[in-house]
């Protein structure tokens, strides 16, 4: 057993069901009734609610709270269940625990996720739906669910043309939430870009002879398939290409000369890309570790770079 620094494990949260002793109200808040749209809560404890968290959404005498968002309020704002409530949510919906589990580590930093349809629309904690445009869309999914990169990126694209920012929050098997960000980057280098004539930073020297690796040969001779289609465009933005072996991905991404400095990007290619969220936690935990963004690279009439790193709420 190694012997390093120990330190103390940090404490998981359980959430149980009950009021807190902590900060009880005078007057014991009403339990949420049933309507039509999801559960009524009535003023003055609403207007509370809402006005200073942007909780619930506001109708004539109180406001109707989503399934995620009463258990934020039983957990955080004093507001008791009914009996057997959760048993009645868990019945329903197989997924309850882990989206409630989900919104309350996006919401408990202190800034306002608000359930819009099927969109959870994301403002800063120092503002509010009611004086303006929300900052991300946060989504949320179980680390073993399919991933479609494709999707993905459409949806990467589509918040980008809105001005905001994609936010995904994956709920492992712990119930413990880790948090993702997406970006669309263009990533440039400094670098005179190679040709099949000229091409002085591809190859490594051993032997006291260069050699070139396949995807260089077949970019040089001109053989046309995705990985030399990827090579020439990231050629062509002055960047250089090194085997990214070590670190799980097809190339690190270098936008200098190898001896200058290190590389800023892991490039993995959409086909090669994980398909659910324990591959990409691994892929981002490692990239991440050697302070490096990690990047899918995608083919739609033209080269897309997407880049999801590691996201703390409230940061």
């Amino acid at each position: 057993m190694s012997e390093g620094r120990r330190s103390k494990p940090r404490t998981r949260p359980t959430r149980p069901i009950g009021l807190s002793n902590q900060g009880i109200p005078t007057k014991p808040n009403p339990p949420p009734q049933p309507h039509d749209d999801g559960w009524f809560i009535p003023a003055p404890i609403s207007n509370r609610l809402y006005q200073k968290s942007a909780l619930g959404k506001p109708i004539e005498g109180g406001i109707i709270l989503t399934d995620e968002e009463v258990m934020f309020c039983h957990w955080h704002r004093h507001i008791p269940l009914p009996e057997e409530w959760v048993d009645e949510r868990l019945k329903e919906d197989v997924d309850f625990a882990h989206r409630a589990v989900a919104f309350d580590v996006v919401r408990n930093a202190g800034e306002k996720v608000v359930p819009i349809g099927e969109r959870w629309l994301r403002w800063s904690r120092e503002s509010h739906p009611s004086k303006g445009g929300p900052e991300a869309e946060v989504r949320w999914a179980r680390t073993r669910d399919n991933l479609d990169m494709s999707e993905l990126l459409d949806w990467a694209k589509s918040l980008s043309d809105e001005g905001m920012l994609g936010e995904l929050a994956i709920v492992d098997d712990e119930m413990d939430v880790t948090m993702y960000r997406l970006s669309l980057i263009d990533p440039q280098g400094n670098l005179t870009p190679a040709t099949s004539e000229e091409h002085p930073l591809l190859g490594v020297e051993h032997l006291s002879r260069k050699f070139l690796r396949k995807d260089e040969l077949d970019w040089i001779n001109g053989i046309s398939n995705p990985v030399t289609d990827l090579f020439d465009e990231l050629n062509t933005r002055g960047l250089l290409m090194r085997p990214g072996f070590k670190y799980g991905c097809r190339w690190r991404v270098y936008s200098t000369p190898v001896d200058v400095d290190h590389a800023p990007w892991l490039m993995q290619m959409e086909q090669d890309s994980p398909q659910n969220w324990e591959g990409v936690c691994l892929s981002v935990r490692l990239a991440e570790g050697v302070n490096k963004g990690w990047v899918v690279a995608l083919d739609r009439g033209g080269w897309n770079f997407l880049l999801i790193s590691r996201h703390l709420p409230g940061r």
